[in-house]
């Protein structure tokens, strides 16, 4: 998100076709029902200015120490490199860590993808440096926009002057997992896109996606509640060879777990009229539907109600979790759209410490900044990345970065996800813990009632996730 499979391709037609995969590559698995957001993805109450009482400089949320001054000698010869155990670090000085993010901001076809991993970059390096660094290491951050077509050039950049990759994501992954290879970069990025990527060496991926598990924990609560649509479910693929392996998953995940789907589609990249789709699905009876790699719900929900159809529901993964989704389901006046999400949401800043101390961090440095999945994504990044490096001490090196990151146990973030064990590399099995969020015109509610937590707002039940025999590659 949190969001499955990932890949990339080349010029313009593929260009679109990785912004749309980049959308769906984090929809990995994803108190009461009254409570509501006041405006997009806003917190209902939390302003700038506030900050949890009990937090100290460096702290966040459950976490203690994530940065902070101390000694960080490691022999480190000024803009010549840190030294740790007598070797000279790329990015490391005895003064600063040179630390890179990533995205596609810059790009034609979706303009300002990947903008909030800027932003949480921006406002990360702020807090922790006043917070006294990295062991008293100050934080630079180098912001490398890959433009969706330039992954390799801006890793080759990176590789000149990084320490390490934290927190972002490139749609076109695959080619700049050369580059960093070879160049013994490092990364703990916020999501990865293609197999090359996700399977590269020298990362940690805090939010794994693996090829053989799917997340249909949505599906077993919502069939709960609209018990007709267990047998009749729709899913819109698509066409498109590096997205169509996404359906055919979904499909496999939901028929081999007991559920019936009465409608497979693949559609094209861009869909000229839904209708035509939208008719079919109502002929085969389906009562509840997913679209794969969709960005803007108003056109194909316009479609449904302009054929009188009424679908049990709609469900929709992490990358929907924006603003826009909710002006969509206002424009097409429709009900019945439910988000998942694994992590706890911006509207429940006020309830949780952790998610109120990251709208304030953020809110420091970009006041307007969007607080949408990629948010929470980031800091989760983030903050292993520095717990790992504080970790390290004086003598920072990727491997140690990589060694500490990889073997943390019960990982929240501070709180900001649900407890869970990384895995070294790009290892890992995907969170069985979901929350369902009702989507409103007035913003997106927490679902209790449905959601039927087990695990604070969560429901962790290991059947969430649906292990594959045919992934599809």
């Amino acid at each position: 998100m949190r969001p499955h499979p990932r890949r990339r391709r080349a010029r313009l037609a593929s260009a679109l076709t990785v912004a749309i995969a980049a959308t769906i590559a984090l929809t990995a698995c994803t108190r009461s029902a009254d409570e509501r957001e006041t405006g997009g993805s806003e917190p209902a109450a939390t302003t700038a200015g506030a900050s949890p009482a009990a937090a100290a400089a460096g702290d966040f949320g459950t976490l203690r120490g994530v940065c902070g001054p101390g000694p960080a000698s490691g022999g480190g010869s000024g803009s010549g490199g840190g030294a740790a155990g007598g070797a000279s670090v790329r990015g490391v000085t005895d003064s600063e860590i040179t630390i890179g993010t990533t995205a596609d901001v810059g790009s034609n076809i979706t303009p300002g993808l990947g903008q909030e991993f800027f932003d949480v970059g921006d406002a990360f390096v702020a807090w922790c440096n006043k917070a006294g660094g990295i062991n008293g290491r100050k934080l630079k951050l180098i912001k490398h926009d890959a433009k969706l077509s330039e992954a390799a050039a801006q890793m080759i950049q990176a590789c000149q002057t990084d320490f390490m990759i934290v927190g972002g994501g490139m749609v076109g992954d695959a080619a700049a997992v050369g580059p960093r290879v070879d160049c013994g970069l490092g990364q703990i990025s916020g999501y990865t896109v293609s197999p090359e990527a996700i399977r590269a060496p020298l990362q940690v991926v805090p939010i794994p996606a693996p090829f053989d598990q799917y997340p249909i924990g949505a599906y077993r609560q919502l069939v709960k509640r609209y018990p007709e649509a267990a047998d009749h479910l729709g899913v819109a693929g698509n066409n498109l060879a590096t997205l169509r392996p996404q359906g055919l998953r979904l499909r496999e995940a939901l028929t081999t777990n007991g559920f019936g789907v009465s409608s497979y589609q693949e559609w094209p990249p861009l869909v000229a009229n839904y209708r035509p789709y939208m008719e079919e699905m109502r002929a085969k009876g389906t009562r509840g539907l997913e679209a794969i790699a969709l960005q803007d719900l108003t056109a194909p929900l316009t479609a449904i109600n302009n054929i009188g159809w009424k679908p049990d529901f709609v469900v929709i993964a992490h990358q929907l979790y924006d603003p826009g989704t909710i002006k969509a389901v206002t424009t097409a006046n429709f009900s019945n759209v439910y988000l998942t999400l694994d992590h706890v949401p911006f509207e429940l800043a006020d309830t949780v410490p952790a998610v109120k101390e990251a709208v304030t961090i953020l809110r420091e440095t970009h006041p307007e900044a969007k607080l949408t999945d990629f948010t929470a994504i980031g800091f989760n990044a983030w903050l292993l990345w520095a717990k790992a490096a504080t970790e390290c001490g004086a003598d920072l090196t990727t491997a140690c970065v990589l060694e500490k990151a990889g073997a943390t146990k019960q990982w929240s973030a501070g709180g900001l996800y649900p407890a869970h064990d990384i895995a070294p590399g790009g290892k890992g099995d995907l969170s069985t813990c979901v929350l369902l969020m009702k989507v409103t015109p007035d913003g997106f509610v927490y679902d209790r009632e449905l959601t039927r937590p087990n695990n604070g707002i969560y429901n962790c039940d290991p059947s969430n996730v649906a292990e594959l025999t045919n992934t599809f590659e």
